[in-house]
């Protein structure tokens, strides 16, 4: 092999690699991924074990898929801006009656999980906890961070064109938080990491246990369920119902 033709395959796979982490619109990962749940729930526990000053009540996020339904159903909208439904009782959650939202929109082939989970945490730089005095924009950081949000469920979807942004071939990410921060007071309470977590474990700095993602089973899959087990129960039946009735019975092909 030549020299000319080892560099050349040598760029030719890094070209690759560096191509195979961009999405495209048929790529996205849609709210049943279980690396993008991982992911989504890993790096918003990642940031808010480690605020500062230390949290003595944060507790630990973990995935919800009414909070996830909620933020692709909006996010399919195409529209920078927030979903009005959020503080309307039973309407963007059965179970809060306030549910918060963050929102990301960029090209998207730049997108991805990570990225955007931290340009919103990046906001701590104008927000002073002593004061409460935000300088810029820090509502993201803030949800990202409330310490009484315990449940998270983000969606991302291709929008040629978002209303409200000014870009085309959008990744328009959506997180939504059960149940809602953003009051006007601390986001969190500083103090001894943990000691106010009222019974619940301590782990990596934050209240409650670690998250184990559970299989759902929605509505349409509650029916194939049940369709499932009533053929087998009716095609059992019937089988044994024509070996007792009708035992000299054969199939012949």
């Amino acid at each position: 092999m030549t020299e000319k033709s080892l560099i050349f395959g040598i760029l030719l796979f890094l070209k690759l690699q560096v191509c195979c982490c961009f999405y495209n619109q048929h790529t996205l990962p849609d709210i049943e991924n279980a690396h993008f749940i991982e992911e989504c729930v890993r790096v918003h526990n990642r940031f808010r074990s480690n605020v500062d000053p230390p949290a003595s009540n944060m507790k630990r996020m973990s995935w919800d898929h009414d909070l996830a339904k909620t933020a692709l159903g909006w996010a399919n909208m195409c529209q920078f801006n927030h979903n009005p439904d959020l503080r309307s009782p039973g309407k963007a959650h059965p179970n809060f009656t306030v549910v918060g939202e963050n929102i990301w929109t960029g090209s998207i082939w730049y997108f991805n999980v990570t990225s955007a989970l931290t340009n919103w945490y990046n906001e701590v730089q104008y927000y002073n906890y002593a004061t409460q005095h935000c300088k810029h924009v820090c509502g993201h950081y803030t949800q990202m961070v409330w310490a009484k949000t315990y449940k998270v469920g983000c969606a991302v979807h291709y929008c040629p064109v978002v209303q409200g942004f000014g870009g085309s071939d959008a990744a328009h990410f959506i997180c939504d938080y059960g149940p809602g921060g953003n009051y006007r007071t601390w986001p969190y309470k500083s103090g001894v990491t943990c000691s106010e977590c009222y019974g619940e474990p301590c782990v990596d700095r934050l209240c409650g246990e670690v998250w184990v993602k559970k299989p759902y089973c929605d509505t349409y899959c509650i029916i194939v369920l049940v369709l499932r087990t009533s053929s087998f129960l009716i095609t059992f039946s019937t089988v044994f119902f024509l070996k007792q009735h009708y035992p000299r019975m054969y199939m012949y092909k």
